[in-house]
């Protein structure tokens, strides 16, 4: 009879025995393995705490000495003058006292102290500056020092004590940054801090910033950044007095605000306008119609290759498009009750702005090739620097250029097409401003409110490079000596403030894309359908109101 299988055969207990033993080794170490990690980790943790505990108590001793040292304006035996005061036990070296006028930076005084010994009581400096009307109230003192142990502070004219880092950095375009070279060194010199720059193309400069890899404490550029760079959290406020403010242009303190606060130092001025080679074209345009004529004569008579020249490219630029697409009627943005351009109201598909399109398209390839693709930035400047053109719309930044060569040259707005008004560029304002995350931020502050405001220094900024300061005082010296500067401010003060929002970037860079389309060809009303989408995707923006003409 056949044996029925009454189970499976387990194996002996010895194997068993032996299996229990290994699992139970293998689940020892894993504990004894987490056990180790859990211990590590609270080790970790501890050495970690420790280090930011000693490194809070290296960063107090170090600041023990440097807040027992102080300065104030005040008045004694019957002067007025700056007060020091080292209430340490050992002395501060390498000292200079700064004081400043609150509101006008143009009024100030230095003092230099090689030491500063303890003392219970505080130390009296007269200065030559008046009491402010009695009261004194609007002088404040600066302190610059070295420790004992070596490390730089400064006590800026708030109180607040900051230590200094050895150097300042500035982000500049390469023009800029040779404007500013001497005026940063010679003022941080007298601070103890060198100056360093990274020069570039300005957007890429930016795109550092926003890109968090590292940040600089003064960015250099123009307002239209601003929503994009406070959105970001990449810049802070600044602090400046009202009647400060008031020593600038109205509408560039405007241009450098943001939902009501200053977010940048105004510098400088800028717009498209129309360059004329008054060898070739003695008077300027009456209408856009006429500048064409007398370029097309020119041309004819073999005395100018091109009617006009306008930096182009193959990505297009809108920038100096922008002009041309109003004097033919055109308008990129409706206006705010308040008259200001409001890009949440796009008008580019509006039909007098398609109609302002179609005659831009008409000075490309398929009608009268007065603008080329061809033509870029560096082209466009050669070819009127050679008087080889009697026309160049372009901004400020050939004109140094330009007078330095001898050529002879006026500056007037892009005249309208015939039947409309006058032509309302956009305007920038180009200025400082000061980083969120900079490393020498007080002395950075120092150096772009306090310093590269002043009427001297904003002078020769401009004799370094030519472009209307936002200054006022500076702007009234310049325009009284230099009728073409004078002309190109008139243009500047007459456009409309760029927008700042966020995303300009988008705009540009689209407008600059139907541009070249444009000149290359394209049919108009796709070409300007596509735009349209693009500008309202990229600002969430509604399409614009009928609007009549006259209002451009």
């Amino acid at each position: 009879m056949p044996t029925v299988d009454q189970g499976v055969d387990w194996g002996d207990i010895p194997t068993w025995l032996s299996s229990i033993a290994t699992v139970g080794a293998l689940l020892f170490a894993a504990l004894a393995a987490l056990a180790a990690q859990r211990v590590y980790r609270i080790e970790s943790e501890r050495d970690r705490v420790n280090a930011e505990q000693r490194k809070e108590q290296e960063a107090y001793l170090r600041r023990t000495q440097a807040a027992l040292v102080s300065a104030w304006w005040g008045h004694e035996a019957g002067a007025w003058g700056a007060f020091v005061r080292n209430a340490s036990e050992t002395p501060v070296y390498q000292a200079s006292l700064t004081v400043l006028d609150v509101h006008d930076p143009d009024v100030h005084e230095r003092v230099d102290l090689p030491v500063i010994p303890p003392a219970g009581e505080p130390m009296f400096r007269p200065t030559g500056l008046t009491d402010g009307g009695g009261a004194g109230a609007d002088y404040r003192v600066e302190i610059t020092f070295t420790d004992s142990a070596g490390a730089r502070w400064i006590r800026d004219q708030q109180g607040r004590l900051s230590e200094l880092r050895p150097e300042v950095v500035i982000w500049a375009d390469e023009r800029r940054a040779r404007a500013l070279r001497g005026f940063a060194s010679e003022f941080l010199a007298t601070h103890g801090v060198k100056v360093r720059f990274r020069t570039g193309r300005i957007e890429a400069l930016r795109d550092d910033l926003l890109g968090g890899q590292e940040a600089p404490d003064i960015l250099v550029g123009p307002h239209d950044w601003l929503g994009r760079l406070v959105r970001a959290g990449a810049v802070e406020p600044l602090v400046m007095s009202q009647r400060r403010r008031e020593g600038f242009l109205p509408e560039a303190v405007a241009a450098m605000t943001h939902q009501g606060e200053l977010y940048g130092v105004p510098y400088a001025l800028d717009t498209a306008v129309l360059l004329r080679h008054t060898g070739l074209a003695p008077e300027q345009p009456a209408t856009f119609e006429e500048l064409l004529a007398t370029g097309q004569a020119l041309r004819a008579e073999g005395r100018a290759d091109e009617v006009l020249a306008m930096q182009v490219g193959p990505d297009g630029d809108a920038y100096y498009m922008y002009p041309i697409l109003v004097a033919a009627g055109g308008r990129l943005f409706d206006r705010n009750r308040g008259g200001v351009l409001d890009p949440s109201a796009v008008a580019v598909d509006a039909p007098e702005t398609v109609a302002a399109f179609d005659r831009f398209r008409d000075l490309g390839a398929r009608g009268t090739g007065v603008l080329r693709r061809e033509i870029d930035r560096e082209r466009a400047t050669e070819l009127f620097a050679a008087g080889r053109t009697p026309y160049l719309i372009c901004a400020s930044r050939v004109l140094a250029d330009l007078a330095r060569a001898g050529l002879p040259f006026a500056v007037g707005p892009v005249p309208p097409f015939e039947g409309f008004p006058a032509v309302r560029a956009f305007s920038s304002v180009h200025g400082f401003f000061l980083t969120r995350h900079g490393p020498n931020k007080t002395i950075a502050q120092d150096l772009a409110v306090h310093y590269l405001t002043r009427t001297e220094v904003a002078l020769a900024l401009y004799e370094a490079q030519p472009r209307p300061p936002a200054l006022r005082l500076a702007l009234e010296q310049v325009v009284d000596t230099d009728p073409r500067v004078a002309a190109f401010a008139a243009e500047c003060r007459n456009g409309d403030l760029m927008p700042s929002v966020p995303e300009m970037p988008d705009v540009w860079r689209l407008l600059g894309r139907a541009e070249a389309d444009l000149i290359a060809g394209a049919d108009t009303a796709a070409t300007v359908r596509q735009l349209a989408q693009g500008l309202r995707s990229a600002l969430g923006a509604r399409r614009s109101a009928p609007a009549p003409r006259a209002g451009v």
